[in-house]
């Protein structure tokens, strides 16, 4: 069986979905369209991995934003 990808496709899908969260998970949404088992199962990991970045992302910018408050540092801003 012949494989519809080539690790280099599949590499850029990753890294597209770890650089560019939403993108990857367009991606991801386009590929689990597909009729294919080989892009059904791609298009559900690029799919998680650029949902667990975008949550990771915005987990960490709600904790950059907040922290600084919580440890007394009043976010920077002085008035």
């Amino acid at each position: 069986m012949e494989e519809r990808y080539s690790q280099g496709m599949k590499i850029l899908f990753y890294v597209l979905a770890v650089l560019f969260s939403p993108v990857g998970i367009i991606i991801g949404i386009v590929l689990m369209t597909r009729e294919d088992e080989e892009s059904k199962a791609l298009g559900k990991n690029v799919l998680i991995v650029g949902i667990v970045v975008l949550v990771l992302a915005c987990c960490c910018g709600l904790a950059g934003g907040f922290l600084p408050a919580l440890l007394g540092g009043g976010g920077g801003y002085n008035y």
